[in-house]
């Protein structure tokens, strides 16, 4: 099974490590647990469940557990997405790309004889088209995972009964292989994390962030927070939204971004963003994969259109928000005016913490703050 290139250190020893997966043996997950740590330097814990590994990690019994996260064809794995929410303790500490390659394997009989797949509902939906087109008349069973599917046809040892799963399954249970990657699309991945209950401490190398952001019920929601980031240079390798099962129409945007919560341009988007939303979690800081070998691309120059372009655009967003501003002031009224003082010595420090002339801002919004008082 090929690997996609992972982070230095995945496999440093560590003394009483104990890997939680979901078992048994030679699932997807065990097999990203075998790149995460080399055999023989942990203690590898088949799971029954998704929700065990997590338990195996809160309660000690693990140091650390492996999740499926996401799916190329698939999308998200959803129910780890609300584990990681349910559960404020688990910290994702680094993740594992992996090549999924599956395979229709039986104990015995042909493919005309099926009646009945077993496998993990994600391998079931990553392998619709070949089932739609060659199986289209057997029933498909959800099992706990691609190797109990695997299991489970050689336990039953009955003619007419398949697992989707890896091929490793097929040796290790001595199942005959009817046929292999029938998975829709032949460059099928994986993303697994790796959950612990510590922080993975900023240093050298590539990082990302993973976050989940509970928005407030308002027009614009999104944009304020991709804002944030946007502003500080700050790349969103991936985004998504789910409902927040709290009230309709009140969502959870799930966030990867390119760089470590520690960093001060990161910290200081993270800030704003809390600030402005009903919840903020952050799931962790960690090394971030190599995906290959991608083509090199040359850097955008900055010609003088292009700068005249950014700046223009700096000016219409500055006119909007003071227009945004004055209109706020003049619902708050009088009680805008009080805080006059407040208002010039916070501007005063945020100028200087941006490299500007704070007697310039202050004399700045001076002339703002009157206009406001005039309007």
């Amino acid at each position: 099974m090929e690997v996609i290139k992972q982070p230095q250190g995945l496999e440093e020893s560590v003394q009483g490590r104990r890997i939680g997966y979901l078992g048994p043996q030679e699932t997807y997950s065990y097999q990203a647990a075998l790149q995460y740590v080399a055999e023989g330097k942990a203690e590898f814990v088949p799971c029954n469940t998704l929700e065990d590994v997590c338990r195996s990690v809160l309660a000690g019994n693990c140091t650390e557990g492996i999740l499926p996260i996401e799916n190329l064809l698939e999308g998200s794995v959803n129910q780890v997405l609300d584990l990681l929410l349910e559960n404020p303790r688990l910290t994702i500490q680094g993740e594992i790309l992996l090549t999924i390659s599956h395979c229709l394997l039986v104990s015995g009989g042909s493919q005309a004889d099926i009646k009945t797949v077993l496998s993990h509902p994600q391998a079931l939906g990553q392998c619709r088209q070949y089932l739609a087109k060659h199986l289209p008349q057997a029933k498909q069973v959800a099992v706990e995972s691609t190797a109990l599917a695997a299991q489970q046809v050689l336990e039953a040892g009955q003619v007419g009964l398949a697992a989707i799963a890896p091929l490793s399954a097929a040796q290790k249970y001595g199942l005959k292989v009817l046929a292999e990657n029938i998975q829709d699309q032949p460059h099928n991945c994986t993303r697994f994390v790796v959950v612990g209950t510590e922080q993975v401490p900023w240093g050298k190398g590539s990082y990302k962030t993973s976050l989940a952001v509970t928005g407030l019920d308002r027009p614009g929601t999104l944009h304020s927070i991709l804002k944030e980031f946007a502003w500080q240079g700050i790349n969103l390798t991936r985004i998504e939204s789910r409902p927040a099962k709290t009230f309709l129409g009140e969502y959870v945007f799930y966030i990867d971004l390119a760089g470590h919560r520690c960093q001060p341009e990161v910290a200081e988007a993270l800030q704003r963003v809390a600030e402005q939303n009903r919840g903020l979690r952050i799931f962790g800081s960690y090394p971030a994969c190599s995906q290959g070998p991608r083509l090199e691309q040359a850097p955008p120059e900055d010609t003088l259109p292009s700068l005249r372009l950014d700046i223009d655009l700096i000016d219409r967003q500055l006119i909007q928000l003071l227009g945004k501003r004055l209109r706020l002031a003049q619902r708050i009224g009088d009680s805008e005016k009080q805080r006059e003082q407040q208002v010039l010595e916070s501007v005063r420090l945020l100028a200087s913490q941006q490299g500007l002339a704070p007697d310039v801002v202050e004399e700045m919004y001076r002339l703002l703050l009157n206009y406001s008082g005039q309007t």
